[in-house]
C-alpha cells in the first residue's frame, strides 16, 4: 500500500514546531482567559460556548447540560507551550475538581501569516 505524495505549494511556507493547547472549562472562564493570554503576547486563541456537563455529574436524560462549558484552543510554538499550558492550568483552577480538562498536541505544520509592510505614504497624503 502506497500512500499518495503529498505535493505543497513553494509560495507557502509552512511551520513545523507549533503547538495546540485545548482545554473544556465546565464553569466557563474563556471571556477572561483570552485577554490574560492576549497580555502576554499570544493571539492566537478562540473559545466557543458547548453544552455539557463534568464526568459523573447528575443529569436527567434528554435535557441538555449547563450552557456555561466552554472549549478553548490556543496555538503557539514549542517554545512557548509548557509555560503557556501551566499558565492555562493555574488560571483557571484546573487542579480543582470537575473545573475542567486541558491537553496539549503537537501540529504537523501551520501556515505562518504575515502581513505586508505598512506604506506610510498613504497616511501621510491624508493628514495632510
Amino acid at each position: 500500500m502506497s500512500f499518495p505524495v503529498v505535493k505543497t505549494d513553494p509560495r507557502v511556507s509552512y511551520l513545523d514546531y507549533t503547538w495546540l493547547i485545548s482545554g473544556i472549562l465546565y464553569d466557563g472562564g474563556g471571556e477572561t482567559l483570552i485577554p490574560e493570554l492576549m497580555k502576554r503576547g499570544i493571539n492566537e486563541v478562540y473559545f466557543h460556548n458547548v453544552a455539557g456537563n463534568p464526568i459523573g455529574k447528575k443529569t436527567v436524560a434528554g435535557v441538555s447540560g449547563s450552557f456555561d462549558v466552554e472549549q478553548f484552543h490556543v496555538v503557539v510554538t514549542a517554545d512557548q507551550a509548557e509555560n503557556v499550558f501551566d499558565f492555562i492550568y493555574r488560571f483557571c483552577d484546573m487542579a480543582e475538581p470537575n473545573k475542567g480538562i486541558i491537553y496539549m498536541n503537537k501540529l504537523m505544520r501551520s501556515t505562518a501569516h504575515t502581513l505586508p509592510e505598512l506604506d506610510t505614504t498613504e497616511f501621510e497624503e491624508i493628514t495632510d
